[in-house]
């Protein structure tokens, strides 16, 4: 039985200003909740600087950390983006993760004319050193390297530039490097599409265990996640988060997306891939979440027309928007009465907003109390199809804002999986 009677009013506070915030739903089941690719010139954006810290607690550079653009001369150090993005998230009380130390691209002229090894190590000793000396405390966790693989993988190591220098042993450099710079940071290595792929997978995993077998210091590892055309197959994640967990490490999603060609039904399939992704990934144990921007004012894409992140050009939240913010509520609740509750506190919000009126917010409330009061689950989830049906009405009859009124249905739905 439910026994939580909820009310329909409450006082406007930080926590709901917001009527749906993934912030406020990741900080309650302390969840690392970010967007990546943020390029420091999309602050001059109002809308962007105002969405960015209200919706998510974490952020990191689109390619501002990487070689040519930090040290474009030997010895010669461009902080001033970086700087601006980590004033920005200590003044929103936001992390920031260090993306990323070394790649396949963008390395500067200068760095790959360095063809002896001792040399090369002697420069990412100072390159490494001096930026995460500078951001200790400031940048949590770093991605050391990133793409090491081919695109589909099965081709062992791609022979980039530090791997012709240093050879295949060049990551456990890195990573002693990076932790000999700055013991207390998490140290990750990222890789794309190894959702899909089992034969890329495999070669990760072969890898990290081998670094972990050898006592590299490294922390975890970080999935991507870019989704173009389908989702992964269901279990993938957690099969890959166990296969790591097993060897002491974490996974994170480091650049989340979805890329989907942009026919009539997209956005609702769109939500169901971001809603199941994020709710697979928190089930497996995943507690750091970070999406590869979050608007499409500012999105890239290899699909023509695609629109890959969760709100549009105009931040407006799509349907992936209110999908993920379910699956964070939902995870966030341990209980069906936490999710009546949760769901309560959008009906209040909403009120406070005045996007949905007193008399329509007490029907909505009466049929939560009910669910709440219902000794078994079936009878309480009969109320809550109920919600949803007003909720529905109330969109269609023009009483609520259908944005509104779809994460209000995604929350209720939340519910019901609580109850199921």
């Amino acid at each position: 039985m439910l026994t939580l009677v909820v009310s329909w009013f409450s006082p406007v506070t930080a926590a709901n200003a917001a009527v749906f915030s993934l912030r406020e739903k990741a900080a309650k089941a302390g969840i690392l909740i970010g967007s990546g690719a943020v390029n420091p010139a999309y602050l001059d954006d109002p809308q962007f600087a105002r969405v960015l810290p209200e919706q998510f607690n974490s952020l990191s550079p689109e390619n501002e950390l990487k070689w040519s653009f930090v040290e474009p001369g030997k010895g010669v150090f461009d902080f001033t983006k970086l700087d601006r993005l980590v004033s920005f998230a200590q003044q929103h009380r936001m992390a920031v993760k260090g993306h990323g130390l070394i790649s396949g691209c963008c390395n500067p002229a200068w760095l790959e004319q360095i063809q002896d090894p001792a040399e090369l190590r002697a420069a990412m000793t100072k390159h490494f050193g001096t930026i995460m000396t500078r951001y200790a405390g400031k940048m949590d966790r770093w991605d050391v390297a990133t793409e090491v693989f081919s695109t589909f993988g099965g081709t062992g190591l791609e022979q980039n530039y530090f791997y012709r220098v240093l050879g295949p042993d060049y990551l456990a450099t890195a990573f002693r490097i990076a932790h000999a710079a700055n013991p207390k940071a998490k140290l990750f290595l990222n890789e794309s599409l190894v959702e899909y792929y089992p034969a890329k997978r495999q070669e990760l995993y072969d890898l990290v265990s081998d670094l972990v077998a050898k006592g590299v210091p490294i922390n975890g590892v970080g999935l991507e996640t870019h989704l173009t055309l389908s989702p992964p197959d269901p279990g993938v994640i957690t099969g890959i988060v166990n296969s790591y967990k097993a060897l002491g490490l974490e996974v994170a999603i480091t650049e989340m997306d979805v890329h989907l060609n942009p026919d009539e039904n997209y956005e609702q399939y769109q939500a169901q891939i971001y809603g199941n992704v994020v709710s697979e990934a928190l089930a497996a144990g995943i507690r750091d979440i970070s999406f590869w921007g979050f608007t499409d004012k500012y999105a890239y894409t290899w699909i023509p027309g695609a629109k890959p992140l969760m709100f549009d050009e105009n931040y407006h939240a799509k349907p992936a928007f209110y999908a993920t913010w379910s699956a964070l509520a939902a995870y966030a609740c341990g209980s069906g009465q936490e999710a009546v509750a949760a769901v309560g506190e959008v009906v209040n919000a909403l009120v406070n907003a005045r996007t949905l009126k007193d008399a329509d917010a007490r029907r909505l409330t009466r049929l939560l109390t009910s669910a709440a009061k219902k000794r078994d689950d079936q009878g309480a989830a009969a109320d809550v199809r109920s919600a949803i049906k007003l909720t529905q009405d109330l969109v269609a009859g023009g009483r609520l804002p259908a944005g509104d009124g779809q994460g209000l249905i995604y929350g209720l739905n939340g519910v019901l999986s609580k109850l199921s």
